[in-house]
Protein backbone atom coordinates (compact mmCIF):
# COMPACT_ATOMS: atom_id res chain seq x y z
CA UNK A 1 0.00 0.00 0.00
CA UNK A 2 2.87 2.20 0.62
CA UNK A 3 4.62 1.55 -2.51
CA UNK A 4 1.08 2.51 -4.32
CA UNK A 5 0.84 5.80 -2.35
CA UNK A 6 4.06 7.07 -3.34
CA UNK A 7 3.61 5.98 -6.99
CA UNK A 8 0.24 8.34 -6.96
CA UNK A 9 1.56 11.10 -5.13
CA UNK A 10 4.75 11.34 -7.75
CA UNK A 11 2.32 11.46 -10.64
CA UNK A 12 0.81 14.49 -9.19
CA UNK A 13 0.80 17.97 -10.87
CA UNK A 14 3.40 20.39 -8.26
CA UNK A 15 0.97 22.75 -6.45
CA UNK A 16 -2.03 20.56 -5.61
CA UNK A 17 -2.97 21.47 -1.94
CA UNK A 18 -3.73 18.74 0.10
CA UNK A 19 -5.52 19.84 3.57
CA UNK A 20 -5.95 18.00 6.43
CA UNK A 21 -8.25 18.31 8.99
CA UNK A 22 -9.27 17.28 12.53
CA UNK A 23 -12.15 15.79 14.45
CA UNK A 24 -14.13 18.79 15.95
CA UNK A 25 -13.19 17.90 20.46
CA UNK A 26 -16.39 18.61 22.50
CA UNK A 27 -16.44 22.53 23.02
CA UNK A 28 -13.64 22.80 20.71
CA UNK A 29 -12.35 26.07 20.28
CA UNK A 30 -8.68 27.45 19.23
CA UNK A 31 -6.67 26.92 15.54
CA UNK A 32 -9.42 24.77 14.37
CA UNK A 33 -11.78 27.02 11.96
CA UNK A 34 -15.59 25.85 10.83
CA UNK A 35 -16.01 23.84 7.42
CA UNK A 36 -19.71 23.96 5.28
CA UNK A 37 -21.49 22.01 7.09
CA UNK A 38 -21.87 18.02 6.75
CA UNK A 39 -24.82 17.19 4.57
CA UNK A 40 -23.82 13.15 4.27
CA UNK A 41 -21.70 10.66 5.06
CA UNK A 42 -20.52 6.66 5.31
CA UNK A 43 -18.45 4.03 6.87
CA UNK A 44 -17.16 2.11 3.96
CA UNK A 45 -15.45 -0.08 6.60
CA UNK A 46 -15.18 -0.11 10.58
CA UNK A 47 -13.09 3.32 10.89
CA UNK A 48 -13.23 4.30 7.28
CA UNK A 49 -15.54 6.56 5.48
CA UNK A 50 -16.51 9.74 3.82
CA UNK A 51 -17.89 13.24 4.85
CA UNK A 52 -19.53 15.65 2.37
CA UNK A 53 -20.60 18.91 2.45
CA UNK A 54 -22.14 20.33 -0.48
CA UNK A 55 -18.64 21.26 -2.29
CA UNK A 56 -16.52 19.70 0.17
CA UNK A 57 -15.15 15.47 0.47
CA UNK A 58 -13.51 14.62 3.48
CA UNK A 59 -11.50 10.98 3.75
CA UNK A 60 -10.88 8.77 7.29
CA UNK A 61 -9.27 6.07 8.16
CA UNK A 62 -9.08 6.47 11.83
CA UNK A 63 -12.26 6.91 12.63
CA UNK A 64 -12.97 10.51 12.50
CA UNK A 65 -9.38 11.20 14.65
CA UNK A 66 -8.28 13.08 11.15
CA UNK A 67 -9.21 13.80 7.51
CA UNK A 68 -8.10 14.24 4.81
CA UNK A 69 -9.45 16.59 2.13
CA UNK A 70 -9.94 14.60 -1.19
CA UNK A 71 -12.84 16.63 -3.59
CA UNK A 72 -12.71 16.20 -7.01
CA UNK A 73 -10.47 19.52 -8.26
CA UNK A 74 -13.09 20.24 -10.93
CA UNK A 75 -15.75 20.69 -8.44
CA UNK A 76 -17.70 24.17 -9.39
CA UNK A 77 -18.76 26.87 -7.46
CA UNK A 78 -22.18 26.78 -9.59
CA UNK A 79 -21.87 22.35 -8.83
CA UNK A 80 -22.89 20.62 -5.64
CA UNK A 81 -21.90 17.19 -4.13
CA UNK A 82 -25.61 15.38 -4.03
CA UNK A 83 -24.45 12.18 -3.92
CA UNK A 84 -21.17 10.12 -3.22
CA UNK A 85 -20.69 6.62 -4.05
CA UNK A 86 -17.38 4.08 -2.21
CA UNK A 87 -17.81 0.75 -3.39
CA UNK A 88 -14.86 -0.17 -0.75
CA UNK A 89 -11.80 2.09 0.29
CA UNK A 90 -10.29 2.42 -3.30
CA UNK A 91 -12.95 2.87 -5.55
CA UNK A 92 -15.82 5.86 -5.59
CA UNK A 93 -17.55 8.13 -7.76
CA UNK A 94 -18.97 11.32 -7.48
CA UNK A 95 -21.44 12.77 -9.89
CA UNK A 96 -21.18 16.79 -10.56
CA UNK A 97 -24.29 18.24 -11.78
CA UNK A 98 -23.84 21.80 -13.22
CA UNK A 99 -26.91 23.79 -13.51
CA UNK A 100 -26.12 27.28 -15.31
CA UNK A 101 -28.99 29.88 -15.73
CA UNK A 102 -30.41 29.67 -19.34
CA UNK A 103 -27.76 27.36 -20.38
CA UNK A 104 -28.18 23.13 -20.52
CA UNK A 105 -27.57 21.10 -17.49
CA UNK A 106 -24.00 19.66 -18.10
CA UNK A 107 -23.16 16.22 -15.66
CA UNK A 108 -19.17 14.62 -15.27
CA UNK A 109 -18.82 11.48 -12.93
CA UNK A 110 -15.33 11.94 -10.69
CA UNK A 111 -14.14 8.59 -10.02
CA UNK A 112 -11.29 7.63 -7.94
CA UNK A 113 -9.24 4.44 -7.74
CA UNK A 114 -7.16 5.03 -5.06
CA UNK A 115 -9.41 6.59 -2.44
CA UNK A 116 -9.67 10.02 -3.28
CA UNK A 117 -5.71 11.03 -4.20
CA UNK A 118 -6.25 11.31 -7.28
CA UNK A 119 -9.57 11.48 -9.84
CA UNK A 120 -10.41 11.12 -13.45
CA UNK A 121 -13.19 12.44 -15.21
CA UNK A 122 -16.19 11.40 -17.73
CA UNK A 123 -18.80 13.51 -19.05
CA UNK A 124 -22.54 12.33 -19.52
CA UNK A 125 -24.70 13.10 -22.40
CA UNK A 126 -27.77 14.68 -20.96
CA UNK A 127 -29.31 15.42 -24.67
CA UNK A 128 -32.62 13.47 -23.88
CA UNK A 129 -33.13 14.49 -20.01
CA UNK A 130 -36.13 16.60 -20.34
CA UNK A 131 -36.56 19.34 -17.58
CA UNK A 132 -38.09 22.60 -17.00
CA UNK A 133 -35.95 25.63 -16.08
CA UNK A 134 -37.41 26.44 -12.65
CA UNK A 135 -36.72 23.19 -11.74
CA UNK A 136 -32.87 22.13 -12.76
CA UNK A 137 -32.51 18.40 -12.61
CA UNK A 138 -30.37 16.89 -9.68
CA UNK A 139 -28.54 13.60 -8.67
CA UNK A 140 -31.56 11.35 -7.20
CA UNK A 141 -29.20 7.98 -5.81
CA UNK A 142 -26.37 5.85 -7.02
CA UNK A 143 -25.50 1.91 -6.70
CA UNK A 144 -22.96 -0.40 -7.88
CA UNK A 145 -23.21 -3.75 -8.15
CA UNK A 146 -19.84 -4.05 -8.37
CA UNK A 147 -16.64 -2.11 -9.65
CA UNK A 148 -17.57 -2.26 -12.94
CA UNK A 149 -21.27 -2.31 -13.22
CA UNK A 150 -23.54 1.09 -11.60
CA UNK A 151 -26.56 2.76 -12.32
CA UNK A 152 -26.96 6.55 -11.50
CA UNK A 153 -30.49 7.77 -11.28
CA UNK A 154 -30.95 11.37 -12.78
CA UNK A 155 -34.02 13.42 -11.25
CA UNK A 156 -35.60 15.74 -13.46
CA UNK A 157 -39.24 16.05 -11.68
CA UNK A 158 -40.75 19.33 -11.82
CA UNK A 159 -42.94 18.99 -8.60
CA UNK A 160 -44.31 16.45 -5.78
CA UNK A 161 -47.01 15.53 -8.59
CA UNK A 162 -45.37 15.52 -11.31
CA UNK A 163 -41.82 13.58 -10.99
CA UNK A 164 -39.58 11.90 -13.62
CA UNK A 165 -36.21 10.00 -13.02
CA UNK A 166 -33.58 9.19 -15.93
CA UNK A 167 -31.54 5.86 -15.27
CA UNK A 168 -27.96 5.30 -16.48
CA UNK A 169 -26.20 2.68 -16.52
CA UNK A 170 -22.08 2.10 -16.90
CA UNK A 171 -20.70 -1.92 -17.38
CA UNK A 172 -16.93 -0.26 -17.47
CA UNK A 173 -16.36 1.40 -14.07
CA UNK A 174 -18.14 4.78 -14.99
CA UNK A 175 -15.99 5.35 -18.22
CA UNK A 176 -19.22 5.36 -20.22
CA UNK A 177 -22.69 5.74 -19.25
CA UNK A 178 -26.27 4.99 -21.66
CA UNK A 179 -29.40 6.34 -21.06
CA UNK A 180 -31.90 3.34 -19.99
CA UNK A 181 -36.10 3.49 -20.69
CA UNK A 182 -37.22 5.57 -18.06
CA UNK A 183 -38.07 4.12 -14.34
CA UNK A 184 -41.57 4.50 -13.45
CA UNK A 185 -40.48 6.60 -10.10
CA UNK A 186 -37.21 8.55 -8.90
CA UNK A 187 -35.97 7.33 -5.53
CA UNK A 188 -33.12 5.38 -4.25
CA UNK A 189 -31.81 2.33 -6.51
CA UNK A 190 -29.67 -0.41 -5.34
CA UNK A 191 -28.33 -3.32 -7.44
CA UNK A 192 -26.91 -6.93 -6.24
CA UNK A 193 -25.79 -8.12 -9.97
CA UNK A 194 -25.38 -6.47 -12.85
CA UNK A 195 -29.60 -7.76 -13.76
CA UNK A 196 -30.93 -7.25 -10.13
CA UNK A 197 -32.05 -4.61 -8.55
CA UNK A 198 -34.65 -2.52 -6.12
CA UNK A 199 -36.57 0.81 -6.42
CA UNK A 200 -37.87 2.33 -3.62
CA UNK A 201 -39.68 5.46 -3.37
CA UNK A 202 -38.89 6.88 -0.19
CA UNK A 203 -40.85 10.51 -1.06
CA UNK A 204 -44.02 8.70 -1.69
CA UNK A 205 -44.62 5.38 0.41
CA UNK A 206 -48.45 5.47 1.06
CA UNK A 207 -48.62 4.55 -2.81
CA UNK A 208 -49.10 1.33 -3.77
CA UNK A 209 -46.28 0.87 -5.96
CA UNK A 210 -43.23 2.22 -4.08
CA UNK A 211 -40.90 -0.65 -4.62
CA UNK A 212 -40.02 -2.07 -7.63
CA UNK A 213 -36.97 -4.89 -9.37
CA UNK A 214 -35.77 -5.03 -12.05
CA UNK A 215 -33.89 -8.45 -13.41
CA UNK A 216 -32.47 -7.22 -16.80
CA UNK A 217 -30.15 -4.41 -15.02
CA UNK A 218 -32.72 -1.87 -14.74
CA UNK A 219 -34.57 -1.77 -18.92
CA UNK A 220 -37.39 -2.91 -17.00
CA UNK A 221 -39.01 -2.72 -13.43
CA UNK A 222 -41.96 -4.52 -12.36
CA UNK A 223 -44.08 -3.16 -8.92
CA UNK A 224 -43.46 -5.46 -5.72
CA UNK A 225 -45.01 -4.67 -2.67
CA UNK A 226 -44.69 -4.87 0.84
CA UNK A 227 -46.71 -6.96 3.05
CA UNK A 228 -47.63 -6.01 6.61
CA UNK A 229 -47.36 -7.84 9.54
CA UNK A 230 -50.29 -10.10 10.85
CA UNK A 231 -50.47 -7.90 14.06
CA UNK A 232 -51.01 -4.92 12.37
CA UNK A 233 -53.23 -5.42 9.24
CA UNK A 234 -54.37 -1.88 8.97
CA UNK A 235 -51.43 -0.18 9.35
CA UNK A 236 -49.60 1.97 6.98
CA UNK A 237 -46.50 2.58 5.93
CA UNK A 238 -44.28 6.04 7.20
CA UNK A 239 -40.95 5.48 5.53
CA UNK A 240 -38.86 3.12 3.30
CA UNK A 241 -35.35 2.42 3.20
CA UNK A 242 -32.90 1.46 0.29
CA UNK A 243 -32.60 -2.20 -0.33
CA UNK A 244 -29.67 -3.70 0.89
CA UNK A 245 -28.45 -6.55 -1.08
CA UNK A 246 -25.88 -9.58 0.45
CA UNK A 247 -25.64 -11.13 -2.58
CA UNK A 248 -27.28 -11.00 -6.01
CA UNK A 249 -31.08 -12.25 -5.08
CA UNK A 250 -30.68 -12.02 -1.20
CA UNK A 251 -31.25 -8.54 -0.36
CA UNK A 252 -33.49 -6.60 3.17
CA UNK A 253 -34.83 -3.23 3.33
CA UNK A 254 -36.67 -1.49 6.20
CA UNK A 255 -40.03 -0.10 6.81
CA UNK A 256 -41.58 2.31 9.51
CA UNK A 257 -45.27 1.72 9.94
CA UNK A 258 -48.17 3.31 11.55
CA UNK A 259 -51.47 2.59 12.68
CA UNK A 260 -53.74 5.80 11.17
CA UNK A 261 -53.97 8.20 13.52
CA UNK A 262 -52.07 6.80 16.42
CA UNK A 263 -48.45 8.73 17.18
CA UNK A 264 -46.69 4.91 16.90
CA UNK A 265 -44.25 3.67 15.11
CA UNK A 266 -42.84 -0.13 13.94
CA UNK A 267 -39.92 -0.84 12.22
CA UNK A 268 -40.28 -3.70 9.91
CA UNK A 269 -37.46 -5.54 8.28
CA UNK A 270 -38.03 -7.18 5.07
CA UNK A 271 -36.48 -9.82 3.15
CA UNK A 272 -35.72 -11.25 -0.61
CA UNK A 273 -34.63 -14.30 -2.05
CA UNK A 274 -35.72 -13.61 -5.51
CA UNK A 275 -33.96 -10.35 -6.49
CA UNK A 276 -36.69 -8.03 -4.87
CA UNK A 277 -39.80 -9.87 -6.52
CA UNK A 278 -41.51 -10.99 -3.49
CA UNK A 279 -40.71 -9.32 0.01
CA UNK A 280 -41.22 -11.37 3.00
CA UNK A 281 -41.34 -10.07 7.08
CA UNK A 282 -38.38 -10.75 8.63
CA UNK A 283 -39.11 -9.05 12.23
CA UNK A 284 -39.79 -6.07 14.23
CA UNK A 285 -38.73 -3.86 16.44
CA UNK A 286 -40.25 -2.40 19.48
CA UNK A 287 -42.56 0.98 18.81
CA UNK A 288 -41.07 4.08 18.35
CA UNK A 289 -41.47 7.15 20.97
CA UNK A 290 -40.57 9.67 18.31
CA UNK A 291 -40.18 9.84 14.78
CA UNK A 292 -37.11 12.91 14.35
CA UNK A 293 -37.37 12.32 10.43
CA UNK A 294 -34.48 11.41 7.83
CA UNK A 295 -33.47 7.60 7.67
CA UNK A 296 -34.18 6.74 11.01
CA UNK A 297 -33.32 2.77 9.62
CA UNK A 298 -30.78 2.13 7.99
CA UNK A 299 -29.12 -1.50 5.92
CA UNK A 300 -25.79 -2.09 5.85
CA UNK A 301 -23.20 -4.54 6.14
CA UNK A 302 -25.98 -6.88 6.86
CA UNK A 303 -27.01 -4.70 9.99
CA UNK A 304 -29.82 -3.24 10.41
CA UNK A 305 -29.86 0.08 12.82
CA UNK A 306 -32.89 1.70 13.83
CA UNK A 307 -33.44 4.73 16.10
CA UNK A 308 -35.42 3.23 18.31
CA UNK A 309 -36.11 6.10 21.30
CA UNK A 310 -35.02 9.96 21.97
CA UNK A 311 -35.43 11.28 25.00
CA UNK A 312 -33.36 14.01 26.91
CA UNK A 313 -29.57 13.00 25.94
CA UNK A 314 -30.14 9.69 26.13
CA UNK A 315 -30.30 7.74 22.49
CA UNK A 316 -31.35 4.67 22.06
CA UNK A 317 -30.09 2.29 19.23
CA UNK A 318 -31.69 -0.77 18.32
CA UNK A 319 -29.08 -2.77 16.63
CA UNK A 320 -30.40 -6.37 14.74
CA UNK A 321 -33.30 -6.41 17.29
CA UNK A 322 -31.01 -5.76 20.27
CA UNK A 323 -31.15 -2.38 22.05
CA UNK A 324 -28.39 -0.21 23.23
CA UNK A 325 -28.50 3.23 25.26
CA UNK A 326 -25.66 5.88 24.78
CA UNK A 327 -25.16 9.42 26.73
CA UNK A 328 -24.90 12.13 24.02
CA UNK A 329 -23.04 15.19 24.44
CA UNK A 330 -25.43 18.03 26.17
CA UNK A 331 -25.68 20.13 23.49
CA UNK A 332 -26.58 17.80 20.92
CA UNK A 333 -30.39 16.83 20.72
CA UNK A 334 -31.19 13.42 20.45
CA UNK A 335 -34.22 14.62 18.10
CA UNK A 336 -32.01 16.18 15.71
CA UNK A 337 -30.12 13.18 14.49
CA UNK A 338 -31.72 11.85 10.96
CA UNK A 339 -28.81 9.68 9.81
CA UNK A 340 -26.37 6.72 10.38
CA UNK A 341 -24.62 4.34 9.05
CA UNK A 342 -23.07 1.17 10.50
CA UNK A 343 -20.02 -0.56 9.80
CA UNK A 344 -19.64 -4.58 10.24
CA UNK A 345 -18.19 -4.08 13.94
CA UNK A 346 -21.65 -2.86 14.75
CA UNK A 347 -19.58 0.65 14.75
CA UNK A 348 -21.98 3.59 13.78
CA UNK A 349 -21.68 7.16 12.52
CA UNK A 350 -24.91 9.52 13.43
CA UNK A 351 -25.34 12.95 11.89
CA UNK A 352 -27.29 15.36 14.24
CA UNK A 353 -28.68 18.60 12.23
CA UNK A 354 -29.56 20.73 15.19
CA UNK A 355 -28.20 23.36 16.12
CA UNK A 356 -25.97 22.86 13.92
CA UNK A 357 -24.51 19.57 11.74
CA UNK A 358 -22.44 17.37 14.04
CA UNK A 359 -21.32 13.89 12.77
CA UNK A 360 -20.69 11.57 16.11
CA UNK A 361 -19.05 8.14 16.32
CA UNK A 362 -20.74 6.00 18.71
CA UNK A 363 -19.80 2.48 20.20
CA UNK A 364 -23.14 0.92 21.25
CA UNK A 365 -21.58 -1.52 23.24
CA UNK A 366 -19.28 0.82 25.61
CA UNK A 367 -22.19 3.51 25.08
CA UNK A 368 -18.93 5.90 24.26
CA UNK A 369 -19.73 8.78 21.71
CA UNK A 370 -17.13 11.10 20.08
CA UNK A 371 -17.68 13.95 17.98
CA UNK A 372 -15.89 13.42 14.40
CA UNK A 373 -16.79 16.91 12.83
CA UNK A 374 -14.10 17.61 10.20
CA UNK A 375 -12.63 20.78 10.95
CA UNK A 376 -9.58 23.01 9.07
CA UNK A 377 -6.51 22.54 10.84
CA UNK A 378 -3.33 22.42 8.63
CA UNK A 379 -2.87 22.58 4.90
CA UNK A 380 -0.15 20.96 3.21
CA UNK A 381 1.25 20.83 -0.18
CA UNK A 382 2.10 17.87 -2.14
CA UNK A 383 5.21 18.53 -4.85
CA UNK A 384 5.47 16.22 -7.84
CA UNK A 385 7.95 13.08 -6.78
CA UNK A 386 10.97 12.40 -9.06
Amino acid sequence: MKSLHRGVVGSIVLGFGLCFVHAQAAGAGGPCGAIDPIRSFDLVAPGTGWAASLQHLYWTADDGRRWREITPLRVRPDELIQVVYFADRQHGWVPLMSTFQDQPPRLQVAMTRNGGTSWSYVEVDLTHVDYVLSAPPGIASMSFSDRMHGWMLIDASSSQLSRRGYLFRTMDGGTHWKLLPIPPIDGGISFGSARNGVLTDALNPYSDAAVWHTKDGGRTWTASSLPLPESCPKCVVDQISRAFFYDAGDAMLTAIIRTPGIDSFVSVEYGTTDGGATWSVNGRSPPQTSNAGGELMVVADGHTVGLNAARHNLLLLNIDEKNFAVTLPADVSPGAIDKLSVASNLSVWALSTYPHADLLSIDPRSGSVRRVTPTKCECGMWAAGQ
